[in-house]
């Protein structure tokens, strides 16, 4: 699991003035809206006796803490500490970590890291939502299998063949030609496996760590027949995720059709959740050495050079250390706050230093790439 991105949290409509926990990257979260209605989002834990703030109250757009009352604003800042006494002073430390929110797409996503704000990775784009001749549609799923498995399947072209049964389509439709594939790199945080036959145009794509799209293009018209799915899967912990996807087309656009189409979309999302969930090993090996690629397998490979890439920048998490030390550590993932300095109570979330893993894990693939 990696800091330093964009996370879908939860649905717009399901924050209010009351707290909601969420749990990501393998630790705890409260979100809530202020005085102004603005989403706020921050570590659960007080830093006072280790409380969970979600079990508190907003009050006066404040979240107060359920055990001994202390409040803390929207960036994390205590306001008030009831035992000190009527106008006393709150210390400067007195604070919890607290992440830029912005809310699209009918999402809340919070950035889970601390990196400026001219450095952070984006939020992949849908250029459909809102616009005329549009319509979308909105899921949540939960699978229980490591994210990048996840984000993996949502890359996979070839496997619509044999997991999917799309109306009969089977091995026609979706019959791929993988000379007639390509990979490009989109950006610097993704890329896009293309995939053309006579009559359909495949896209199978990723930004960042955990944000993918798929579109299936009937034609070559900007009005032919379009079938857009967006994911934005988000590591609950190391063995679960929640993934929310938006469903965006261009014909039958009639309301009712959704409640025609949600049965298959449903359907297709248990198809693949049941084989990604008995895959072996459960997490995705490390680089290729332990797989046996082949052409259509290429964005996967760019895939996890990226994630290696993250990695050797010092944005994993090492879960194992977590883990061992969960009894008697709160960790938080470090906000934004945390780069001017000062200090603070919750110990920063352990991350892989870069050069924790030798360069012998990402072996020259020469003799299983996609070119070979």
């Amino acid at each position: 699991m990696f800091i330093n991105f964009w996370y879908a949290v939860a649905s717009s409509q399901s924050v209010t003035d009351q707290p909601l926990k969420v749990r990501m990257l393998g630790q705890d979260f409260v979100l809530f809206r202020d005085g102004s209605g603005a989403v706020a989002c921050l570590a659960d834990t007080c830093i006072h006796r280790g409380a969970s703030l979600g079990n508190g109250k907003v009050k006066e757009g404040c979240l107060q803490c359920p055990y001994h009352g202390w409040r803390f604003d929207r960036d994390g800042r205590c306001t008030r500490i009831p035992s000190l006494g009527a106008g006393a002073r709150v210390p400067a430390r007195a604070r919890v970590d607290s992440y830029p929110v912005v809310e699209r797409y009918g999402l809340i996503f919070a950035f889970l890291g601390d990196l400026p704000e001219e450095e952070r990775p984006p939020i992949l784009e849908i250029p459909e939502w809102g616009r005329e001749g549009w319509r979308t549609m909105a899921y949540t799923y939960d699978w229980q299998v490591h994210f990048q498995r996840s984000v993996e399947n949502s890359l996979d072209a070839p496997h619509v063949d044999f997991v999917h049964d799309f109306g009969g389509m089977n091995n026609t439709t979706f019959k791929l030609e993988p000379e007639r594939s390509v990979v490009e790199e989109r950006g610097a945080w993704g890329a896009v496996h293309l995939i053309d036959t006579k009559t359909q145009h495949f896209e199978h794509g990723h930004c960042g760590a955990s944000h993918t799209w798929t579109w299936l293009l009937f034609g070559k018209g900007d009005d032919s027949p379009r079938f857009l799915f967006y994911t934005f899967i988000t590591p609950v912990d190391e063995t679960r995720v929640r993934r929310f996807l938006i469903h965006a087309r261009n014909v039958q656009l009639e309301p009712r059709v959704d409640d025609q189409l949600r049965p298959a979309n449903d359907t297709a999302e248990r198809e693949d959740r049941v084989v990604i969930e008995s895959l072996r090993p459960a997490e995705s090996p490390t680089g290729t050495h332990h797989e046996f690629m082949v052409a259509d397998d290429a964005i996967m490979v760019r895939y996890r050079e990226r994630l290696r890439e993250w990695e050797q920048r010092g944005w994993r998490i090492d879960s194992d250390e977590v883990q061992r030390q969960r009894k008697r550590v709160a960790f938080a993932i470090p906000g934004p706050a945390r780069r001017q300095g000062g200090s603070w109570v919750l110990d920063p979330i352990p991350l892989l230093a870069p050069d924790e893993r030798s360069s012998a894990v990402w072996p020259d693939s020469s003799s299983s790439s996609p070119s070979s």
